[in-house]
Protein backbone atom coordinates (compact mmCIF):
# COMPACT_ATOMS: atom_id res chain seq x y z
CA UNK A 1 0.00 0.00 0.00
CA UNK A 2 3.46 2.40 0.61
CA UNK A 3 3.52 2.53 -3.14
CA UNK A 4 0.02 4.16 -3.61
CA UNK A 5 0.12 7.64 -4.79
CA UNK A 6 -2.08 10.72 -4.77
CA UNK A 7 -2.60 13.52 -6.38
CA UNK A 8 -3.88 16.40 -4.17
CA UNK A 9 -7.42 18.10 -5.28
CA UNK A 10 -6.97 21.99 -5.51
CA UNK A 11 -10.61 22.47 -3.53
CA UNK A 12 -9.76 23.45 -0.32
CA UNK A 13 -11.90 23.79 3.54
CA UNK A 14 -9.60 25.24 6.10
CA UNK A 15 -9.45 25.18 9.42
CA UNK A 16 -7.00 27.15 11.98
CA UNK A 17 -6.51 24.92 14.39
CA UNK A 18 -4.18 24.06 17.38
CA UNK A 19 -1.16 22.13 15.78
CA UNK A 20 -0.27 18.78 18.10
CA UNK A 21 2.57 16.95 17.78
CA UNK A 22 2.75 12.88 19.89
CA UNK A 23 6.15 12.72 21.98
CA UNK A 24 5.56 9.15 22.21
CA UNK A 25 4.32 7.13 19.58
CA UNK A 26 6.34 5.66 16.93
CA UNK A 27 3.93 7.28 14.59
CA UNK A 28 3.94 10.84 15.68
CA UNK A 29 0.88 12.73 15.00
CA UNK A 30 2.00 15.82 12.94
CA UNK A 31 0.19 18.90 12.15
CA UNK A 32 -0.05 20.67 8.71
CA UNK A 33 2.22 23.87 7.96
CA UNK A 34 1.24 26.79 10.34
CA UNK A 35 -1.05 24.98 12.31
CA UNK A 36 -3.86 24.75 9.05
CA UNK A 37 -5.58 21.72 8.29
CA UNK A 38 -7.27 21.94 4.77
CA UNK A 39 -9.41 19.17 3.83
CA UNK A 40 -13.12 18.75 1.71
CA UNK A 41 -15.78 16.63 3.30
CA UNK A 42 -17.21 13.98 0.78
CA UNK A 43 -19.92 12.38 2.99
CA UNK A 44 -21.46 11.79 6.47
CA UNK A 45 -20.54 7.92 7.12
CA UNK A 46 -21.56 7.95 11.19
CA UNK A 47 -23.50 9.82 13.86
CA UNK A 48 -23.96 9.51 16.67
CA UNK A 49 -24.55 10.68 20.72
CA UNK A 50 -20.59 10.60 20.68
CA UNK A 51 -20.37 13.00 17.85
CA UNK A 52 -19.99 12.74 13.51
CA UNK A 53 -17.83 11.04 11.71
CA UNK A 54 -17.35 12.13 7.68
CA UNK A 55 -15.10 10.90 4.82
CA UNK A 56 -13.15 13.65 3.59
CA UNK A 57 -10.22 14.34 1.06
CA UNK A 58 -7.49 15.64 3.51
CA UNK A 59 -4.95 17.77 1.44
CA UNK A 60 -2.61 19.27 4.39
CA UNK A 61 0.56 17.23 5.35
CA UNK A 62 0.38 13.19 7.25
CA UNK A 63 2.95 11.39 9.44
CA UNK A 64 6.05 10.57 6.74
CA UNK A 65 4.91 7.31 4.99
CA UNK A 66 1.31 7.13 5.58
CA UNK A 67 -0.08 4.82 2.94
CA UNK A 68 -3.24 5.51 1.33
CA UNK A 69 -6.73 4.48 2.54
CA UNK A 70 -7.45 0.31 1.70
CA UNK A 71 -10.14 1.63 0.18
CA UNK A 72 -7.58 3.54 -2.91
CA UNK A 73 -5.29 0.75 -3.18
CA UNK A 74 -5.00 -2.31 -5.67
CA UNK A 75 -8.47 -3.85 -6.55
CA UNK A 76 -10.36 -1.45 -3.89
CA UNK A 77 -8.80 1.17 -6.14
CA UNK A 78 -10.77 -0.42 -9.36
CA UNK A 79 -13.73 -0.90 -7.66
CA UNK A 80 -14.42 3.02 -6.01
CA UNK A 81 -12.66 4.79 -9.54
CA UNK A 82 -14.49 8.00 -8.16
CA UNK A 83 -12.10 8.39 -4.89
CA UNK A 84 -8.99 8.33 -7.59
CA UNK A 85 -7.10 11.14 -7.27
CA UNK A 86 -8.51 12.17 -3.35
CA UNK A 87 -6.53 11.66 -0.05
CA UNK A 88 -9.51 10.00 2.02
CA UNK A 89 -9.16 9.78 5.94
CA UNK A 90 -11.70 10.16 8.48
CA UNK A 91 -12.42 12.95 10.70
CA UNK A 92 -14.18 12.55 13.36
CA UNK A 93 -15.63 15.20 15.65
CA UNK A 94 -16.90 14.86 19.28
CA UNK A 95 -20.02 16.72 20.48
CA UNK A 96 -18.49 18.60 23.72
CA UNK A 97 -16.45 21.94 24.27
CA UNK A 98 -13.88 21.43 26.19
CA UNK A 99 -13.05 24.31 27.73
CA UNK A 100 -10.26 23.30 29.61
CA UNK A 101 -8.44 23.15 26.11
CA UNK A 102 -6.05 20.80 25.02
CA UNK A 103 -4.36 19.61 28.25
CA UNK A 104 -8.27 18.96 29.24
CA UNK A 105 -7.83 17.57 25.36
CA UNK A 106 -5.11 15.36 26.47
CA UNK A 107 -6.47 13.62 29.49
CA UNK A 108 -8.79 11.67 27.09
CA UNK A 109 -8.20 7.86 27.16
CA UNK A 110 -9.68 7.54 23.65
CA UNK A 111 -6.64 10.16 22.83
CA UNK A 112 -4.20 8.73 25.54
CA UNK A 113 -4.61 4.88 24.37
CA UNK A 114 -4.27 6.06 20.56
CA UNK A 115 -1.42 7.89 21.24
CA UNK A 116 0.28 4.88 23.02
CA UNK A 117 -0.32 1.63 21.76
CA UNK A 118 2.14 1.72 18.79
CA UNK A 119 1.20 0.80 15.23
CA UNK A 120 -0.38 -2.14 14.49
CA UNK A 121 -1.78 -3.87 10.89
CA UNK A 122 -5.02 -4.77 12.80
CA UNK A 123 -5.98 -1.41 14.40
CA UNK A 124 -6.80 1.83 13.34
CA UNK A 125 -4.51 4.47 12.77
CA UNK A 126 -4.83 7.84 14.15
CA UNK A 127 -2.95 10.31 11.85
CA UNK A 128 -3.83 13.66 13.29
CA UNK A 129 -5.87 15.13 16.82
CA UNK A 130 -7.24 19.02 16.95
CA UNK A 131 -8.72 21.74 18.61
CA UNK A 132 -10.55 24.31 17.06
CA UNK A 133 -10.30 27.29 18.78
CA UNK A 134 -13.80 28.82 17.57
CA UNK A 135 -16.06 25.66 18.69
CA UNK A 136 -13.36 24.19 21.21
CA UNK A 137 -14.66 20.80 19.49
CA UNK A 138 -11.94 17.84 19.68
CA UNK A 139 -10.96 16.28 15.88
CA UNK A 140 -9.66 13.03 14.72
CA UNK A 141 -8.36 12.11 11.80
CA UNK A 142 -7.99 8.26 10.99
CA UNK A 143 -7.47 6.28 8.35
CA UNK A 144 -10.65 5.98 6.59
CA UNK A 145 -12.46 2.45 5.81
CA UNK A 146 -15.55 1.27 3.48
CA UNK A 147 -17.41 0.22 6.79
CA UNK A 148 -18.12 -2.36 10.29
CA UNK A 149 -18.72 -6.11 10.42
CA UNK A 150 -22.10 -5.52 11.38
CA UNK A 151 -22.66 -3.73 7.87
CA UNK A 152 -21.00 -6.76 6.35
CA UNK A 153 -23.02 -9.28 8.39
CA UNK A 154 -26.69 -7.64 7.85
CA UNK A 155 -25.44 -7.64 3.74
CA UNK A 156 -24.86 -11.09 3.49
CA UNK A 157 -29.09 -11.87 4.50
CA UNK A 158 -28.82 -15.72 4.44
CA UNK A 159 -25.83 -16.15 2.51
CA UNK A 160 -23.02 -17.66 4.87
CA UNK A 161 -19.41 -16.45 4.53
CA UNK A 162 -17.16 -18.65 3.18
CA UNK A 163 -14.76 -20.60 5.96
CA UNK A 164 -11.57 -18.96 4.38
CA UNK A 165 -13.06 -15.61 5.29
CA UNK A 166 -14.08 -16.36 8.38
CA UNK A 167 -10.80 -17.67 9.62
CA UNK A 168 -8.99 -14.46 7.93
CA UNK A 169 -11.47 -12.19 10.01
CA UNK A 170 -10.27 -14.55 13.12
CA UNK A 171 -6.91 -13.71 12.74
CA UNK A 172 -6.90 -10.52 11.68
CA UNK A 173 -9.20 -9.39 14.71
CA UNK A 174 -7.07 -11.69 17.71
CA UNK A 175 -4.25 -10.03 15.70
CA UNK A 176 -4.96 -6.66 16.58
CA UNK A 177 -6.69 -8.08 19.96
CA UNK A 178 -3.48 -9.16 20.98
CA UNK A 179 -1.76 -6.11 20.18
CA UNK A 180 -3.93 -3.90 22.50
CA UNK A 181 -3.60 -6.24 25.18
CA UNK A 182 0.52 -6.70 24.88
CA UNK A 183 0.21 -2.75 24.81
CA UNK A 184 -1.13 -2.29 28.25
CA UNK A 185 -4.70 -1.40 27.36
CA UNK A 186 -8.33 -3.44 27.01
CA UNK A 187 -10.94 -2.47 24.98
CA UNK A 188 -14.36 -3.16 26.84
CA UNK A 189 -16.85 -2.40 23.54
CA UNK A 190 -15.83 -5.00 21.04
CA UNK A 191 -18.51 -5.77 19.29
CA UNK A 192 -19.12 -5.92 15.29
CA UNK A 193 -20.01 -2.26 14.78
CA UNK A 194 -16.75 -1.46 16.10
CA UNK A 195 -14.35 -3.64 13.61
CA UNK A 196 -13.83 -1.50 10.75
CA UNK A 197 -13.90 -3.22 7.35
CA UNK A 198 -13.22 -2.61 3.58
CA UNK A 199 -13.35 -5.31 0.74
CA UNK A 200 -10.32 -5.46 -1.53
CA UNK A 201 -11.71 -7.59 -4.08
CA UNK A 202 -12.68 -11.84 -4.11
CA UNK A 203 -10.31 -14.29 -2.82
CA UNK A 204 -10.40 -18.11 -3.38
CA UNK A 205 -10.29 -19.64 -0.51
CA UNK A 206 -8.53 -22.83 0.38
CA UNK A 207 -10.08 -25.61 2.94
CA UNK A 208 -9.99 -24.55 6.57
CA UNK A 209 -9.36 -27.97 8.84
CA UNK A 210 -11.81 -28.24 11.72
CA UNK A 211 -11.26 -29.42 15.21
CA UNK A 212 -8.12 -31.61 15.83
CA UNK A 213 -7.73 -31.07 11.70
CA UNK A 214 -10.73 -32.91 10.66
CA UNK A 215 -12.08 -31.48 7.44
CA UNK A 216 -16.32 -31.10 7.58
CA UNK A 217 -17.03 -32.98 4.03
CA UNK A 218 -19.92 -31.24 2.22
CA UNK A 219 -18.84 -27.75 3.43
CA UNK A 220 -16.81 -24.31 2.30
CA UNK A 221 -14.38 -25.58 4.88
CA UNK A 222 -13.28 -28.68 3.49
CA UNK A 223 -14.15 -27.81 -0.35
CA UNK A 224 -12.89 -24.32 -0.30
CA UNK A 225 -15.06 -21.33 -1.47
CA UNK A 226 -14.39 -17.92 -3.58
CA UNK A 227 -15.55 -14.96 -1.57
CA UNK A 228 -15.10 -11.43 -0.83
CA UNK A 229 -11.31 -10.56 0.69
CA UNK A 230 -11.69 -8.07 3.97
CA UNK A 231 -9.06 -5.82 5.60
CA UNK A 232 -10.20 -5.95 9.21
CA UNK A 233 -9.17 -3.20 11.67
CA UNK A 234 -10.21 -2.47 15.49
CA UNK A 235 -11.39 0.94 16.15
CA UNK A 236 -13.48 3.30 18.59
CA UNK A 237 -11.36 3.41 21.88
CA UNK A 238 -13.33 5.33 24.11
CA UNK A 239 -13.63 2.64 26.80
CA UNK A 240 -10.44 1.47 26.24
CA UNK A 241 -8.56 1.18 29.68
CA UNK A 242 -5.20 0.25 30.92
CA UNK A 243 -4.83 -3.30 32.30
CA UNK A 244 -3.23 -2.12 35.16
CA UNK A 245 -5.26 0.59 35.84
CA UNK A 246 -6.85 0.38 39.29
CA UNK A 247 -10.20 -0.93 40.12
CA UNK A 248 -12.95 0.02 39.99
CA UNK A 249 -14.46 -0.23 36.55
CA UNK A 250 -17.33 1.20 34.99
CA UNK A 251 -19.89 -1.03 35.41
CA UNK A 252 -22.11 0.01 32.56
CA UNK A 253 -19.62 -1.14 29.31
CA UNK A 254 -20.00 -2.51 26.48
CA UNK A 255 -22.63 -3.45 24.30
CA UNK A 256 -25.23 -6.21 26.28
CA UNK A 257 -25.57 -8.42 23.81
CA UNK A 258 -21.47 -8.84 23.56
CA UNK A 259 -21.04 -8.61 27.64
CA UNK A 260 -18.92 -10.87 29.84
CA UNK A 261 -20.68 -12.29 32.40
CA UNK A 262 -18.72 -9.80 35.12
CA UNK A 263 -20.14 -7.28 33.44
CA UNK A 264 -23.84 -7.92 33.17
CA UNK A 265 -23.33 -9.01 37.11
CA UNK A 266 -21.65 -5.20 38.23
CA UNK A 267 -18.12 -6.78 38.54
CA UNK A 268 -15.91 -3.76 38.99
CA UNK A 269 -13.00 -5.35 38.68
CA UNK A 270 -12.56 -7.25 35.16
CA UNK A 271 -10.06 -6.96 32.87
CA UNK A 272 -8.90 -7.55 28.93
CA UNK A 273 -11.01 -11.05 29.25
CA UNK A 274 -13.98 -9.25 28.84
CA UNK A 275 -12.48 -8.35 25.26
CA UNK A 276 -12.14 -12.03 24.58
CA UNK A 277 -15.93 -13.12 25.71
CA UNK A 278 -17.27 -10.32 23.20
CA UNK A 279 -14.67 -11.48 20.47
CA UNK A 280 -15.89 -15.08 20.72
CA UNK A 281 -19.57 -13.66 20.40
CA UNK A 282 -18.71 -11.55 17.50
CA UNK A 283 -17.20 -14.70 15.81
CA UNK A 284 -20.39 -17.03 16.70
CA UNK A 285 -22.67 -14.20 15.16
CA UNK A 286 -20.11 -14.19 11.68
CA UNK A 287 -20.56 -17.93 11.62
CA UNK A 288 -24.48 -17.93 12.20
CA UNK A 289 -25.28 -14.49 10.82
CA UNK A 290 -26.96 -13.54 13.81
CA UNK A 291 -26.17 -12.85 17.63
CA UNK A 292 -25.37 -15.40 19.94
CA UNK A 293 -26.93 -13.66 22.81
CA UNK A 294 -29.37 -10.90 22.11
CA UNK A 295 -30.90 -10.45 25.33
CA UNK A 296 -33.84 -8.20 25.50
CA UNK A 297 -32.85 -6.89 28.89
CA UNK A 298 -29.88 -7.94 31.54
CA UNK A 299 -31.93 -10.20 33.24
CA UNK A 300 -32.71 -11.97 29.77
CA UNK A 301 -29.18 -11.96 28.63
CA UNK A 302 -28.25 -13.77 31.81
CA UNK A 303 -30.78 -16.05 31.28
CA UNK A 304 -29.73 -16.79 27.66
CA UNK A 305 -26.28 -16.98 28.59
CA UNK A 306 -27.16 -19.99 31.51
CA UNK A 307 -29.40 -21.52 28.99
CA UNK A 308 -26.39 -22.18 26.79
CA UNK A 309 -23.69 -22.65 29.32
CA UNK A 310 -25.44 -23.96 32.16
CA UNK A 311 -26.07 -22.52 35.44
CA UNK A 312 -23.04 -20.49 37.44
CA UNK A 313 -22.89 -22.32 40.44
CA UNK A 314 -22.59 -25.80 38.35
CA UNK A 315 -19.61 -27.83 37.40
CA UNK A 316 -20.59 -28.04 33.67
CA UNK A 317 -23.46 -27.75 31.24
CA UNK A 318 -24.00 -30.68 28.41
CA UNK A 319 -24.94 -30.37 24.63
CA UNK A 320 -27.10 -32.62 22.88
CA UNK A 321 -24.31 -35.47 22.71
CA UNK A 322 -23.51 -35.42 26.56
CA UNK A 323 -20.57 -33.50 25.54
CA UNK A 324 -19.55 -31.06 28.72
CA UNK A 325 -19.77 -27.30 27.68
CA UNK A 326 -18.80 -24.07 29.70
CA UNK A 327 -15.68 -23.37 32.19
CA UNK A 328 -17.03 -25.15 34.96
CA UNK A 329 -18.87 -23.69 38.31
CA UNK A 330 -18.02 -19.86 39.36
CA UNK A 331 -18.90 -19.59 43.07
CA UNK A 332 -18.54 -15.91 42.97
CA UNK A 333 -21.22 -15.34 40.43
CA UNK A 334 -23.61 -16.21 43.28
CA UNK A 335 -22.86 -13.92 45.43
CA UNK A 336 -22.99 -11.33 42.64
CA UNK A 337 -26.54 -12.39 41.41
CA UNK A 338 -27.90 -12.22 45.43
CA UNK A 339 -26.82 -8.35 45.13
CA UNK A 340 -28.45 -7.55 42.40
CA UNK A 341 -31.69 -9.63 44.00
CA UNK A 342 -31.56 -12.62 41.50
Amino acid sequence: MTGCAYRPSLQLLSCQVRPYNSPRAKSSLTSSLDGIRAYTPLKLIGDGSFGTVWLCDWHSPLPPGTPLSPMQCGQGAKLRPEWTGKRLVAVKRLNRRWNGGWDECCKLKELESLRRISPHASIIPLYDAFLLPSSLELYFVFESMEGNLYQLIKARKTRPFAAGLIASIFKQTIAGLEHMHDQGYFHRDMKPENLLVTTTGVAEYGAVPGRNGVYRNGTSASQGEKDVQVIVKLADFGLAREILSEPPYTEYVSTRWYRAPEILLRATDYSAPVDLWAFGTIMAELVNLRPLFPGSGELDQLGKLCDMLGDFDRDYAFDERGVPIGGGAWPRAASMLSRRGY
